[in-house]
């Protein structure tokens, strides 16, 4: 068994010291390899943790500037509605006043119309009193051509023979 306890130290110490050389050493490198690498990627997230920062500040920059603008944007559509709404308004008061024009021009053309109508009767009977006057006046004047041809031929009976 003393055999077995010793064989058994011998391999431990045998792989210790196999571990210690052999794998610590691997071990040792790969560890200071990696502490290299966090050194370069510490520089390199100091980079980046700068770009984020600047960039960070950009975007609030531009952040101030698009809710400015979104305020901008948001009184412009109050004053365009509260204008549209009093354009609205104004519209519908102008048709309003166009219907009540139009009613009324109608209404004048109507009276118009008949007034029109009126005074076509006037002029036509003007016009059938005026023939009729005419008429009677050539009938007159012929009658008394007539009556002077009489009375001349009784004051001037020689001239009819001639």
């Amino acid at each position: 068994m003393q055999k077995l306890v010793n064989m058994l130290v011998l391999v431990l110490v045998a792989f210790s010291i196999y571990f210690g050389i052999i794998v610590d050493h691997k071990r040792v490198r790969s560890m200071d390899a990696l502490a290299e690498s966090d050194i370069e990627l510490q520089g390199h997230k100091q980079v980046i943790d700068e770009d984020y920062r600047r960039l960070d500040l950009r975007f609030q920059g531009r952040g101030k500037h698009i809710q400015r603008m979104q305020k901008d944007i948001e009184r412009l559509r109050e004053r365009l509605r509260i204008v549209s709404d009093s354009l609205g308004n104004k519209i519908e008061e102008t048709n309003f006043f166009l219907q009540q024009v139009e009613e009324m021009l109608r209404e004048d053309i109507r009276n118009l119309n008949g007034e029109l109508r009126t005074l076509s009767d006037d002029v036509a009977t003007y016009k059938r009193r005026t023939n009729r006057s005419i008429l009677d006046m050539q009938e007159v004047i012929s009658r008394m051509e007539d009556d002077i041809k009489a009375l001349d031929e009784k004051v001037n009976p020689k001239k009819e023979r001639e």
